[in-house]
């Protein structure tokens, strides 16, 4: 990686001197080679200038994957302005005070949806590409990498999405941990990199990274369609050779399911990497086994980026953990004063590097994850003495029962293990107990077959404590997700609540409610 580097499309240019023909982007049938893309980048800052976008400027982009797209975006950092992609959903469209949360002054949309009262809005229609083809030079910002930025949204699975800035000069650091981490492989190497197969939308902030990070080692970047079936996809990713694909913890559930009785599903892919929720331990062994012995753990957060790997290496050895980080960034364990504990103890996660300190929140609901330097995830868990890092569950999922701090995830994890259940959620619901307040233990459960309740019931009972027995069993075909597909929290916790009141809510098909006895 060359070190005069300051914008994230140098890059581009660079491997457009050095290997010109290429491939940066395939979408089928077209391929655009670096040379071509340098240029249309260029010429993409040079007319978004004229349309008056400047440097500092907010921007939002909501739009589908598409080689368009990723040239108004690439066009869009190379002038220096300030990009916010957010992921394309007919269903839930960004609105007006949304985009203002951020300071949004300008929103790229597609040609059918609905502009938005009172912000400029574009279209990217198809003449959009003819347009900038007509334009001449080059308009690169001359910032040096630190005054530029791109805003990186959350998931929002508890919530709606908040969002922090990440500058240019930021994204060349987490681009070397992508180097260091993967060095047991070299999907990330310039010398041969593997085609990368881009399965979700760029607007979650793990798949931007990713994007951005295989430019810039000269790689291809494969933008994969929507597909109505999932097995569709995995027929796609089946079929491509010298390739690595980034898929979700939930996805990584559905190849299992698709996974032959013997043999490798993905026998020539070079690098599976599950990133944005939790994996069990069996599960991450049994897509080693089953699916692809390249498998990659990611642990990260939009607000910082990748904070550790779990490689196929250490997976076998340790495969509770979610991996080590790179070397320059610093990993603590604090107590509820932000005071280091000692390994093995279980505490608050913090996480610093060598980039300096954090830039402003962009958003006011994130500031409780950057603090003194530090930024904080929201995760419990420990660090082990070969620093390896031990999840125990998320802080917005601790109930609260009986004077204890619980972890949803403690729960999750044995209801998991049953054979009849493929997904669970567990989430608390206030109950007012005689002198205290407390909170009702809850469990959304997707089943396979006929699971009886009584099974799982005494499954429940046999292998946990009785202060994490559920208080009631809701039963469902599917579990609600975000489009990112993690499981969405706050809807399955206001689903619960409607059941609870008697409102009936809007479970999935097929869902009914047990109490536990």
């Amino acid at each position: 990686m060359d070190a005069n580097w300051q914008n994230v499309t140098d890059p581009i240019f660079h491997w457009a001197a050095e290997r010109p023909d290429a491939p940066a982007f395939i979408q089928l049938p077209e391929t655009i080679t670096y040379a071509g893309l340098a240029s249309l980048v260029a010429k993409a800052a040079v007319y978004l200038d004229s349309i008056g976008i400047r440097q500092g400027d907010r921007v939002a982009i909501n739009l589908t994957n598409s080689i368009d797209h990723f040239i108004l975006t690439l066009g869009l950092l190379r002038l220096g302005a300030t990009t916010m992609e957010i992921a394309y959903n007919t269903q839930q469209p960004p609105n007006a005070e949304f985009l203002a949360r951020f300071g949004i002054r300008t929103i790229f949309r597609e040609p059918v949806d609905t502009a938005i009262a009172g912000l400029p809005s574009i279209k990217l229609d198809a003449g959009w590409r003819g347009q900038i083809a007509k334009c001449q030079g080059d308009r690169r910002s001359t910032d040096n990498g630190s005054g530029i930025f791109a805003i990186n949204l959350t998931s929002g699975t508890t919530g709606e999405a908040k969002g922090s800035l990440t500058s240019h000069q930021r994204y060349f650091q987490r681009m070397r941990a992508q180097l260091e981490m993967f060095k047991d492989s070299d999907v990330f190497s310039s010398a041969r990199p593997a085609n990368f197969l881009l399965a979700a939308s760029i607007g979650f902030s793990v798949y931007f990274r990713c994007m951005i990070s295989h430019l810039c080692i000269g790689g291809a970047v494969t933008i994969l369609p929507d597909y109505l079936y999932t097995i569709d996809m995995v027929k796609e990713i089946a079929a491509w050779d010298n390739a690595a694909c980034l898929v979700t913890s939930a996805v990584c559930r559905v190849l299992l399911a698709c996974a032959p009785q013997h043999g490798l599903l993905f026998p020539q892919l070079r690098a599976l990497m599950a990133a944005g929720s939790f994996l069990y331990p069996e599960e991450k062994l049994a897509v080693m086994e089953r699916v692809s012995p390249n498998f990659y753990d990611i642990y990260g957060a939009s607000g910082f980026g990748t904070v550790a790997v779990l490689s196929p290496r250490d997976m076998r050895a340790c495969p509770a953990s979610v991996g080590r980080p790179p070397a320059f960034v610093e990993a603590q364990v604090v107590d509820e004063a932000a005071r280091p504990l000692p390994p093995g103890a279980f505490g608050r996660l913090r996480f610093r590097g060598t980039e300096g300190a954090f830039p402003a929140d962009v958003d006011p609901a994130s500031r409780e994850r950057f603090h003194d330097g530090w930024f904080y995830p929201g995760d419990t868990g420990h660090i082990d003495d070969g620093g390896y890092i031990f999840l125990k569950g998320r802080d917005s999922d601790v109930i609260r029962r009986r004077g204890a701090a619980i972890f949803a995830a403690e729960i999750e994890a044995v209801i998991a293990q049953h054979p009849g259940v493929t997904e669970v959620a567990v989430v608390g619901v206030p109950r007012q107990t005689i002198g205290a307040s407390e909170e009702e233990l809850v469990a959304l459960v997707a089943t396979r077959g006929e699971t009886g309740h009584e099974a799982l019931a005494q499954h429940c009972q046999t292998k946990l404590p009785s202060d994490h027995w559920p208080d009631r069993l809701f039963y469902a075909t599917t579990l609600p997700k975000t489009a990112g597909g993690k499981l969405d929290r706050a809807r399955i916790r206001a689903i619960v609540l409607d059941q609870i009141a008697g409102r009936g809510g809007t479970l999935p098909p097929s869902a009914s409610t047990q109490i536990l006895p």
